[in-house]
């Protein structure tokens, strides 16, 4: 326990707080046990690894707790492309939580400069993709390539991975929701002509509707929409 992994779990123990930890188990819905640390704390120490020795943690890594795995992802959020590509398998294979990848793709420093190969690493790899794993992807397109030229295959990758599990249901649901803000009229389109589930199609409309950043007129036009059970 010496190593700088044994070291960080440690500290990160020492940063425990108990009613964060019960609140968070709940939410997160890990198999993992909790320690109880704020996500900007960890946040912070991914910082402090990444300039220290950040092989040595990665190394040594045991996935033991839904802090020691989110830091795994933390610290290769801020690596070069081909670094981060080398890690992200085994923290995708680690990642059981929708936390774990929502608090992990936008920290994500090296796509934005390699947008055109990590577009076609997840072509190549989303259709094998289950679990978190696809979810990982979907909340990528979200963050990363709503743009005109990729909103066709953003809708498409939405019907096709329809009811592939509750948690990529509902990051579709947020992935169209933030589409219908970025482009109202082909995302109101898509919603009036897609193969969606009700449940994906219902919860992306309810999305949308409770975003501040829609028409009160939109939203009572989308109201229309809802489709019965």
């Amino acid at each position: 326990m010496d190593n700088l992994y044994g070291k960080t779990l440690k500290y990160l123990n020492s940063q425990a707080d108990k009613k964060y930890c019960d609140f968070s188990t709940k939410i997160a819905n890990s198999k993992l046990p909790l320690i109880g640390v704020r996500i900007p704390l960890l946040r912070k120490v991914a910082d402090n690894i990444f300039k220290e020795n950040y092989e040595d943690y990665l190394e040594n890594c045991k996935f033991e707790f839904f802090e020691d795995t989110l830091l795994y992802g933390l610290i290769i959020a801020k690596l070069s492309y081909d670094g981060f590509l080398k890690y992200l398998p085994i923290y995708l294979q680690r990642a059981d939580s929708w936390s774990h990848i929502d608090s992990f793709v936008p920290s994500i420093k090296c796509i934005k400069n390699n947008k055109e190969k990590f577009f076609e690493y997840l072509s190549k790899n989303i259709h094998t993709a289950q679990g978190f794993h696809l979810r990982f992807f979907i909340i990528c397109l979200m963050d990363f390539y709503l743009d005109e030229d990729t909103l066709p295959f953003v809708f498409k990758t939405c019907e096709e991975f329809d009811g592939k599990g509750y948690y990529n249901d509902m990051a579709i649901a947020w992935l169209i929701s933030v589409a219908f803000v970025k482009f109202k009229d082909k995302t109101f389109e898509f919603i009036k002509n897609c193969n969606l589930s009700t449940f994906t199609l219902n919860k992306s409309i309810s999305k949308i509707r409770d975003s501040f950043r829609v028409t009160a007129e939109c939203k009572l036009l989308l109201k229309n929409f809802y489709r019965k059970n």
